[in-house]
């Protein structure tokens, strides 16, 4: 029992501290508020256009903020208080939830009303994330970064679970209008939740203009062939092994409809959380950067399953081990790349990485939907699992620092 006691400690080590606690349950309040905005958005479309066309645009509308203004968010983040930065964006989506709740009740809403929303809620949100990313190794000691960022990204695949259940029924019993104010609420409560946080405000070379400060954030990562080497892992797993828009293909190819699709896409939650309790459970482990490739080449060979399954329960395996692969590649990445940033460059460093997790998956979803078109589901698949892997391959042999057993970890040796 002590033994037991000992390594839930270990699992949870991150959440004695109170200053990241209040940040999870920050967290936890904007990733709910976050995925029951998008599944309420694309009901609400539907509901007033009956257009898969318009429903895309919709995620078109949430990417281009994260592609164009989550490098400037690195910027404001490396040289404001991130806590007040958070803050201040956590008040804005809520003004915006408020909004669209008013027009949705009122019956005003038309659906440039929620494009334009989900724009500038996507907008707030890339903005502001760096500074939240950033922000967690100023909340734990070095040795608990990895338990932090994996407890982090396991409140993020609780959410893709949770959020979209919670806007169902909130839909369902009250109606959309409440479903919006009660989003609002959960990020004004994401707002009370992290005051009190503790941090410094950065300081930014007082001659040194914005462009500046994003010139040096470039030269860092230019600088780190390590930090470059998991940003393109983490893109090659995003952009070649993107799956998600063909999953209603491969529901109907399986005759499992509507109900098998709904279940098919919550699989990877689940397999998620499962890869981030394995990682929750090794504390500060060595070999980060082999967890991250081997993470991936297991991505791609869990992406070769789902395509060649012949079988519903298989292929539900399949997309588990997609969310499973991807939480054991995730975190010890951003773990290195948090760990070896400067506190003053983490921002900078941090929005790079978010460029790329905001931009790669539609564009991937794009790749993946094209090569469908023009060959089949299945073979679309095999395809994009065959060229991760190469791509994961070559940089695994070809960049030995991250072989090293102490990269991102709290031992120098």
């Amino acid at each position: 029992m002590p033994q037991s006691r000992a390594g839930l400690r270990q699992a949870f080590s991150a959440i004695t501290y109170g200053d990241f606690r209040r940040f999870a349950m920050a967290q936890l309040f904007t990733s709910l508020g976050t995925q029951l905005l998008q599944t309420a958005v694309f009901w609400q479309v539907f509901e007033l256009t009956g257009s898969a066309l318009l429903l895309g645009l919709t995620g078109m509308a949430r990417a281009a903020p994260h592609i164009v203004l989550s490098l400037a968010g690195g910027v404001i983040a490396d040289r404001l208080n991130r806590v007040r930065l958070i803050q201040a964006g956590q008040v804005m989506n809520a003004v915006l939830l408020v909004a669209l709740a008013i027009l949705t009740v009122t019956g005003a809403v038309e659906v440039w009303h929620l494009y334009l929303i989900t724009f500038l809620n996507s907008a707030f949100t890339a903005v502001t994330q760096p500074a939240r990313t950033a922000l967690i190794p100023s909340l734990v000691p070095p040795k608990s970064l990895v338990n932090a960022v994996a407890l982090n990204t396991t409140i993020g695949n609780t959410s893709q679970i949770t959020g979209p259940a919670l806007a169902g029924v909130s839909i369902a019993t009250v109606g959309l209008g409440p479903a919006y104010l009660l989003n609002g609420l959960l990020y004004l409560a994401a707002v009370i939740s992290i005051v009190g946080v503790r941090t410094p405000t950065m300081e930014s070379n007082p001659g040194e203009s914005p462009w500046q400060s994003f010139v040096d954030g470039l030269s860092f990562v230019r600088s780190r062939p390590v930090i470059i080497s998991l940003l393109i892992l983490d893109l090659g797993a995003v952009l070649l092994g993107s799956y998600r828009a063909l999953l209603p293909i491969l529901a109907a190819m399986l005759g499992v409809g509507a109900g098998g699709y709904g279940l098919l896409s919550a699989m990877p939650g689940v397999g998620s959380l499962i890869g981030a309790g394995f990682i929750l459970s090794l504390g500060d482990m060595k070999y980060k950067g082999l967890y991250t490739i081997f993470g991936v080449l297991g991505y791609s060979a869990a992406l070769a399953l789902l395509a060649l399954s012949p079988w519903f329960y298989l292929t539900l395996l399949a997309a588990s081990l997609l969310g499973a692969t991807n939480s054991i590649q995730m975190i010890p990445r951003n773990s290195v790349i948090l760990a070896i940033s400067p506190n003053a460059l983490r921002g900078r460093v941090e929005a790079f990485r978010g460029m790329l997790a905001g931009g790669g998956p539609p564009l991937g979803y794009a790749l993946s939907g094209g090569m469908a078109a023009a060959l089949s589901a299945p073979l679309a698949l095999v395809i994009g699992a065959a060229a991760c892997a190469l791509l994961v391959a070559g940089i695994g042999i070809t960049h030995s620092k991250l072989h090293d057993p102490y990269l991102g970890s709290t031992d120098n040796r």
